[in-house]
């Protein structure tokens, strides 16, 4: 039987950091100096933080048997939950990237990633073991995502899907989302960004999340 819970200090942490790392290897190598190892300590550190950053342990959902260990994780968290200060600290405090870096990172995130508001559930990783995969366990992680946001209070869950990754457009249809912005951009003849996905949670009637 699957269940969910919040990642743990028993964890592999350093499993999971490489596992986040794959989600998204653009952002990651222009903070971490094009650098794996670098780049999964950093998160990892990030994971562990005393500061609160969108990679924070408690923002990831772990599914997971009694028979095996995690097969993904979901990282996720209501926009009112983060600030910018304390994720700056939280990026300086891992010594693996530098100032111009983190500063770069946030510019990037903000022409090419949607824009969370404060009652806006976001949806930064998906990641399945690709030992369990064909199993549905990225749609149930999503759904439990959905009712973690509709708990909190949200109006609605965002994310974005790389420019690259179109074929991904069709699995997040099937859950209800729908293009809600454009993030991307034509830059020296390559387009980089992401097309930003809504599911609105005012429309949903009781019960209907499971």
């Amino acid at each position: 039987m699957l269940h969910f819970r919040k990642l743990n200090e028993n964890d592999d942490i350093d499993m999971v950091a490489s596992w986040i790392y794959s989600t998204d290897h653009f952002l990651f190598d222009l903070l971490f100096d094009n650098d794996r190892i670098r780049a999964t300590t950093g998160i990892t550190r990030l994971i562990n933080s005393s500061y609160i950053n969108p990679y924070h342990r408690k923002f990831i959902t772990v599914i997971y048997d009694e028979d095996s260990p995690i097969k993904g994780v979901c990282v996720g968290f209501k926009g009112s939950e983060i600030s910018l200060r304390e994720t700056f600290k939280a990026m300086r405090d891992t010594t693996c990237t530098n100032l111009p870096r983190i500063v770069q990172n946030a510019v990037l995130s903000e022409i090419f990633a949607s824009k969370i508001r404060s009652k806006d559930y976001y949806i930064g990783n998906l990641y399945v073991d690709p030992m369990y995969r064909g199993e549905s366990l990225g749609t149930k992680l999503v759904e439990k995502s959905k009712q973690i946001a509709s708990q909190s209070n949200c109006n609605a869950v965002l994310l974005d899907v790389e420019y690259n990754k179109p074929y991904l457009l069709d699995f997040y249809k099937k859950l209800g989302f729908k293009r809600d912005s454009k993030n991307y951009h034509r830059l020296l003849g390559k387009t980089y960004g992401c097309y930003g996905l809504k599911f609105d949670l005012q429309n949903l009637k009781d019960g209907q999340i499971n």
